[in-house]
């Protein structure tokens, strides 16, 4: 009996999808081309493999024989396929495939590493989108991944991909300099129902998604989100117009002008992980080392880039405060929120879920360059834009 491997992924291919054509759509071939080749299998055992009828592909008395067999041996060159990558990964020199979500965070990843792994070369690039990161990390094009996530919408790790969290940190809100709101240090995320909030446009969806659920629970409900690029977003604070702009805590060297407070509570929010795959070439205690170098290069940020001084001070428990948060946890599930900002008055709802039926979502084109959308109650947005923060 002369098979090979990819006869092997055939047969497995079909008894998986149940058809022929489920299959050979799923293995980017041709039916005909596919059924060609389950002829020659069986042709090779010396009988059918599977009874094709109006209901599917159903394994014969021999190809329930021949089945379990298919799957042990293509389960054990899976095994060896690891095998020899993690002993590559481990010999010698090795070149280190990171990928980060822009962050004045992301700027330090490369040199936290390169202290941590010293004789290893390091390669970054910049990956925004959520789904792209897990994708790399899961086929092995990316070794560690800096990105965020946000309460509620963490995401479900593929198989085989490992967390850990590195902290927690507040999104701050900047306003126009003559906003009647702007002489305050710290405004209530509900004193901004009305606003149209202004976003850059890079990143995906998921902030987008965490704001809008926030304002809900705030009870502002309908919030109007615009896309634009940085320049566009400084004329209009600068012209005074009823916009709040989602802030990172840290100065990102953007030319934004506005004035930049605290949001009581710290509601709207950020939480930055480091992932990577357990099979590559970092492991849980590197990961460790890297996550405890990237806490303390954020702490030495705060003072020279914290867009609102004395905040990190007053709030222990958050990525920057001299008071470290909890251990992190690397385990898949999420990490504790850290404690309320000081002066937050209720529980934060932070971690509240967010519906995603489909309804109550207007997203049409503004203005060249940039695009409009209205969320009800943090509904998910039209997928043809894409935003991000400040």
């Amino acid at each position: 009996m002369d098979l090979e491997v990819r006869h092997l992924r055939f047969v497995a291919a079909i008894e998986a999808a149940g058809s022929v054509t489920k299959a050979a759509a799923n293995l980017g071939v041709s039916q005909p081309a596919l059924t060609a080749q389950v002829r020659r299998i069986e042709s090779a055992v010396g009988g059918t493999l599977f009874d094709r009828g109006r209901h599917g592909a159903r394994p014969t008395p021999l190809g329930d024989v021949l089945l379990p067999h298919v799957r042990d041996v293509l389960g054990a060159l899976e095994e060896l396929d690891r095998a020899v990558r993690h002993f590559r990964n481990r010999a010698g020199s090795r070149t280190l495939r990171l990928a980060v979500r822009q962050t004045p965070l992301a700027a330090r990843l490369g040199d936290v590493v390169g202290e941590v792994c010293p004789d290893d070369v390091v390669d970054l690039a910049v990956v925004d989108r959520q789904a792209t990161v897990l994708a790399a990390l899961a086929d092995g094009t990316v070794d560690l991944a800096l990105h965020v996530d946000f309460p509620g919408r963490e995401p479900v790790l593929p198989a085989g991909i490992e967390r850990t969290v590195v902290g927690p940190e507040p999104m701050f809100v900047m306003l126009a300099t003559d906003h009647p709101l702007a002489g305050r240090d710290e405004v209530e995320l509900s004193e901004l129902a009305g606003s149209t909030w202004l976003l850059a446009v890079n990143g995906d969806d998921e902030f987008d998604r965490h704001l809008a659920n926030q304002c809900e629970l705030a009870g502002i409900g309908t919030i109007t989100v615009r896309a634009y690029e940085p320049l566009v977003i400084s004329q209009l604070l600068r012209r005074g117009d009823p916009v709040a702009v989602p802030a990172q805590a840290l100065n990102t060297g953007l030319p934004l002008i506005g004035t930049v407070l605290s949001v009581r509570g710290a509601p709207v929010r950020v939480r930055h992980v480091l992932l990577w795959s357990k099979d590559g070439p970092i492991d849980a205690a590197v990961a460790g080392r890297v996550r405890d170098g990237l806490a303390a290069a954020y702490r030495s940020m705060v003072g020279p880039m914290g867009r609102v001084p004395g905040w990190w001070d007053r709030n222990p428990g958050w990525l920057g405060s001299p008071e470290p948060a909890p251990p992190p946890d690397a385990a898949p599930g999420p990490a504790p929120d850290p404690p309320p900002a000081a002066g937050h008055r209720a529980p934060s709802p932070a971690a509240g879920p967010v519906r995603a039926d489909g309804g109550g979502v207007r997203a049409v084109p503004y203005a060249p360059g940039a695009y409009s959308a209205t969320i009800r109650g943090g509904v998910v947005p039209h997928s043809g834009w894409r935003s991000s923060h400040a």
